[in-house]
């Protein structure tokens, strides 16, 4: 197999382009062809970097419920635990503001922070130990949604799905 030669600096005009033997479509010179430029990767800008752990950036907090899946939702007293997977973290939301015991609870036994622009709770997700954070949310979600029917004087569930 014969290789085409490669253009030296010779071929290229005076004019700084090269010439037509050089041009890919030279077997056919009235036709000439656009010339495609790979796409280049932006960097993102320094304040576009993933925010340091416990941290949300501005954008990444806007419209929780676009960014969420899987979860568990008791509909009866208002408690919905959902994934926040471009975060990493597990969200409990409320209908209504739990009384202070609940707050209290969740704070202080199960490590969880309140987002004030999304009214909801959170907590960090690591992803090797994701299976077993689920599990512990779900218990979470599923005392507090008890606690709240105790405070209702609601039944006590014995058992709780996670919704599909």
């Amino acid at each position: 197999m014969v290789r085409p030669k490669k253009a030296s600096s010779d071929s290229v005009a005076e004019s700084g382009e090269p010439s037509p033997a050089d041009h890919p479509t030279a077997d056919h010179p009235g036709q000439e062809l656009p010339r495609i430029e790979s796409p280049t990767p932006e960097t993102p800008a320094a304040g576009e970097m993933s925010p340091p752990a416990g941290e949300l950036s501005p954008a990444a907090t806007s419209s929780w419920n676009t960014r969420i899946g899987g979860g568990w939702t008791d509909a009866e007293v208002g408690v919905h635990l959902n994934e926040d997977h471009r975060n990493r973290r597990t969200t409990i939301k409320f209908d209504e503001k739990p009384s202070e015991a609940i707050r209290k609870l969740i704070k202080e036994e199960h490590g969880y922070r309140f987002d004030g622009e999304n009214q909801l709770w959170y907590k960090r997700m690591n992803p090797a130990t994701a299976r077993q954070h689920r599990t512990e949310a779900e218990q979470v979600a599923f005392e507090v949604a008890n606690l709240i029917r105790q405070e209702r004087g609601l039944a006590q569930k014995s058992t709780f799905s996670i919704a599909v």
